[in-house]
């Protein structure tokens, strides 16, 4: 009876070491197949990697990364649409947040080059398959620019939509601009400015100066004028060197000859003179002439500067403080 017990031991000792060494000796091929693989991608032997893809995939537990080799295969032939997919499917594959974020960027690159009705079903397809919100959220992402790419802003929209909910607060006002930029671009103005009222009421630093100069287009294409100045304006004292400058003044100096203020119109072109490029300057220097023409044909100049002090005033305060002390 013991040596019964003895030899089922040691049976089961056996049994144990050979499925070790079998899942070593597993793991060790799919090592070994990998470095095969990179080395025919390297080499430029796209068939003989593909067969070695299809080879270890039938056996092997890190099927993302299989995928994701085959995906470059096709991207280097420039097969864009077998590309996108076997990235898509690699992502829904991965574990590891990192690599995630690293394959939708691949991902996405090669899915622009897809025609758009093969692109949005690869996209609906992955967002459906998506087992985790880090994926759903960025293949949403995608499949939104990719309607904003093909001209689908309510499109886009509606997806951004669904993103905000699930959006942290401190994500939120990116995803509303984008929500807006689309609304202008459909030419919904009035849904722009209603979404720009409580952002802009927010009176957040590091968005302002874009809500206000969106708050500006919208308005001035509904020719509110006065709104459209009040958010220029704001701009031009707060966020004088904001990247849409040239536009900035360019727009005060419209709404401002609009309005017959022609010496601050012409002030303001002064300034867009001083920061454009030699073939704007032609034009510029047409606008500006009009304008002296135009200040020269009224009797009654009034004040133009009610929204600014001119340099000369500040100095003069400024002496007049030092004077005093």
């Amino acid at each position: 009876m013991r040596i019964k017990i003895i030899i089922l031991i040691l049976l089961s000792i056996c049994m144990n070491i050979y499925a070790q060494v079998e899942i070593e000796s597993t793991i060790n091929d799919v090592k070994y197949n990998i470095n095969l693989i990179k080395f025919y991608i390297d080499k430029g032997e796209y068939d003989n990697a593909l067969e070695y893809i299809d080879k270890t995939l039938e056996e092997s537990s890190v099927k993302d990364s299989l995928f994701f080799l085959k995906g470059i295969i096709y991207r280097q032939r420039e097969d864009w649409l077998q590309a996108s997919e076997f990235f898509a499917k690699s992502i829904l594959y991965s574990s590891e947040e990192q690599i995630i974020i690293d394959r939708l960027l691949e991902f996405e690159l090669a899915i622009f080059l897809v025609s758009p009705l093969s692109a949005f079903d690869i996209v609906s397809i992955s967002v459906t398959k998506a087992q985790t919100s880090q994926k759903q959220m960025g293949f949403l992402n995608i499949l939104a620019k990719l309607y904003e790419n093909n001209q689908l802003y309510g499109e886009a929209n509606d997806v951004y939509k669904t993103i905000l909910q699930e959006t942290d607060e401190t994500e939120k006002c990116d995803l509303q601009i984008k929500i807006i930029t689309n609304n202008i671009f459909q030419k919904d103005y009035i849904t722009a400015i209603e979404n720009l009222e409580p952002l802009i009421a927010h009176n957040d630093s590091i968005y302002i100066g874009k809500l206000l100069f969106l708050n500006y287009i919208s308005n001035v294409s509904l020719e509110n004028y006065d709104e459209a100045k009040s958010s220029l304006i704001r701009l031009y004292l707060d966020y004088p060197n904001n990247v849409n400058k040239d536009e900035m003044l360019s727009g005060l100096a419209d709404i401002f000859e609009i309005q017959g203020k022609y010496l601050i119109s012409w002030f303001m072109l002064n300034e867009l003179f001083k920061i454009s490029n030699e073939v704007q300057k032609f034009k510029i220097q047409n606008d500006i002439e009009r304008i002296k023409r135009k200040i020269c044909e009224i009797k009654a100049i009034g004040d133009q500067f009610e929204y600014f002090k001119p340099v000369f005033e500040l100095e003069k305060q400024h002496h007049a403080t030092d004077d005093i002390e």
